[in-house]
């Protein structure tokens, strides 16, 4: 594989991994507005409940309505501290990433300079100019 095709498929790689972590970004905000919805309900449930006098089934319906949300918070956060490993683990990914297409395209720049001069000693070689000991 030619040096110039790796860093082809280098870029494409990076681009990639950019594209993971955005999308892993874009799922823990929208994890982390879920978390403020449930809190935001669950707040106006107990300003509900302490403001007005319920009884019986009502007053059990919204306990059971309040543990709901409490069990759904809690499975929002745990998906929410996953997330967060998700993006910490594509962000490392795709600087990974970046470092190794960098060091290739610092390789093939250096390539093309040896050719360069490869090139240009063999011209002076042919045209019979230089000066050999």
């Amino acid at each position: 594989m030619t040096p110039s095709l790796r860093l082809a498929r280098a870029k494409r790689l990076v681009a990639v991994q950019e594209q993971m972590r955005r999308l892993a970004e874009r799922d823990l905000a929208a994890t982390r507005r879920d978390i403020a919805g449930t809190e935001v309900e669950r707040a106006g449930l107990l300003r509900v409940l302490s403001e007005e006098r319920m009884q019986g089934l009502f007053l059990d319906a919204a306990s059971s309505h309040l543990r709901r949300i409490a069990g759904r918070a809690a499975e929002l956060k745990a998906t929410a501290s996953s997330q967060e490993a998700n993006v910490l683990a594509c962000g490392l990914a795709e600087k990974r990433t970046e470092r190794w297409a960098k060091g290739l395209a610092k390789e093939l720049h250096e390539e093309e300079g040896r050719r360069d001069v490869q090139e240009q000693l063999d011209l002076l070689v042919a045209r019979g100019d230089a000066s050999l000991p």
